[in-house]
């Protein structure tokens, strides 16, 4: 649905724009390529809707220019930015009872003169727009008549029929479920194919990491981080932009990262518990562990773990809880020192929880080692025998470690942890 014919590229450079004496954005800039999708991402009033509206020359900054093409925005007349942009706003007031395919067709207008008659091209290019949408079926519904979803879906039909160089959309997704939302992120992402490059206000950061190609993440009017989704989704980027603590994963499927939040930046934590400040240590590996060391944590323990792979899923959630970690290098043998170290910590803990971790012969040394410790835990979701990959050496070893544990489920960690201290100091 793209015009192709020529670079199409956007340039804003040092950008300045104040709203009743109150500066919004301050000093920002901005370079879309042709074939590129833009995400801004930011907590509200951090100028992303005012980026993009100065962007699409409804807003005419204090300082800095826009160019698309090559060519200053503030040089052209409002017609000619309506043959290169297109819009899709937050919000559009549509009151009158225009059919679905009249409100598409006006994204027709600004290639037509002032008493033309759309033709049957602009007719063509229309219904073309409603069904990359997923909206043919609306064409002849009255706009008021019809859902909130509906309606978004009909106003991107709309910016797609203007065959825009760039496309501009605030909160695209807004009022979608999950099936269009995704239908119409793919579609703008195919277009890029085409040469359209689209700038868009998202506040889903999984969303944003999944279908854009670049991130700027914006505070307080500055670009606080820019580069590809996993450079910008980081913990200390969200914590400072958003106020929250947020483990940062990769989708094995997609290969996007996925933000998971956990809470306030600097709330206080959750429920204590009454032993809160007992030493626990965990030995967890391969994303076992993670939901055992946030509990633990946030209940008030002094946790520790180990022995991980510094690639490990669980690593990253230790690191972001400023969790005290044995690690080796991925794929290597737990060295000696490594396990002289976890040994330290196993004997000096009030309690090892062991998480259901598949056990082969790279790890079989956390089992054996933790027969030092003066108390365990075993989290037993999955029965040993399905997840040793030692020939029968692991259910060997946890067997002599069950007769001196207690045992419970991952569902139960917490509760289970609290008891079995509360058990120990009485």
């Amino acid at each position: 649905m793209s015009q192709t014919d020529g670079p199409s590229r956007v340039e804003a450079s040092d950008l300045s724009v104040a709203l009743q004496a109150r500066t919004i954005i301050e000093r920002l800039s901005l370079r879309g390529e042709a074939g590129e999708f833009i995400g801004l991402v930011g907590p509200n009033g951090a100028g992303k809707t005012t980026l993009l509206r100065t962007l699409a020359h409804v807003l005419a900054p204090q300082e800095g220019a826009v160019h698309v093409d090559g060519r200053d925005l503030a040089h052209m007349s409002p017609r000619a930015v309506a043959q290169v942009i297109a819009q899709v706003p937050q919000t559009t007031s549509l009151d009158f009872g225009f059919t679905c395919l009249e409100v598409v067709l006006m994204g027709r207008s600004p290639f037509l003169g002032r008493f033309e008659l759309e033709s049957s091209r602009d007719r063509h290019l229309a219904e073309g727009a409603l069904a990359l949408t997923g909206a043919a079926h609306l064409a002849q519904r009255p706009i008021t008549a019809v859902s909130g979803g509906e309606r978004q879906r009909v106003i991107v039909a709309r910016a797609l029929a203007q065959q825009p160089r760039l496309l501009l959309m605030d909160e695209p997704t807004a009022n979608l479920d999950i099936q269009h939302q995704l239908q119409v992120l793919s579609l703008v992402k195919g277009l890029m194919r085409e040469g359209l490059t689209a700038v868009a206000a998202l506040h889903d950061l999984d969303l944003a990491a999944r279908y854009c190609d670049r991130l700027l993440l914006l505070y307080e009017g500055h670009v606080l981080a820019e580069g590809p989704p996993w450079a910008v989704l980081t913990p200390e980027n969200l914590a400072t932009a958003f106020g929250v603590r947020a483990f940062v994963a990769v989708d094995p499927l997609t290969e996007a990262p996925v933000v998971t939040v956990l809470g306030p930046a600097q709330s206080p934590q959750g429920p204590r518990s009454p032993n809160a400040g007992a030493h626990v240590h965990v030995i967890a590996g391969g994303g076992r562990g993670a939901r055992v060391l946030y509990l633990l944590h946030e209940a008030g323990y002094r946790v520790t773990c180990g022995i991980l792979s510094e690639e490990d899923t669980d690593r990253g959630v230790a690191r972001l809880l400023d969790i005290e970690t044995i690690t080796v290098p991925a794929f290597s043998p737990l060295d000696e020192e490594s396990r002289s170290r976890n040994r330290a910590l196993m004997s000096a803990a009030d309690l090892v929880v062991i998480c259901p971790v598949p056990i082969g012969f790279g790890n079989i040394a956390n089992l054996e080692d933790a027969a030092a410790a003066r108390s365990l835990l075993l989290l037993e979701d999955q029965p040993i025998e399905e997840r040793d990959y030692t020939g029968g050496a692991a259910t060997e070893c946890y067997a002599a470690l069950r007769v001196k544990s207690a045992s419970a489920t991952l569902a139960s960690v917490a509760d289970a942890v609290a008891a079995v201290l509360a058990a120990h100091t009485d």
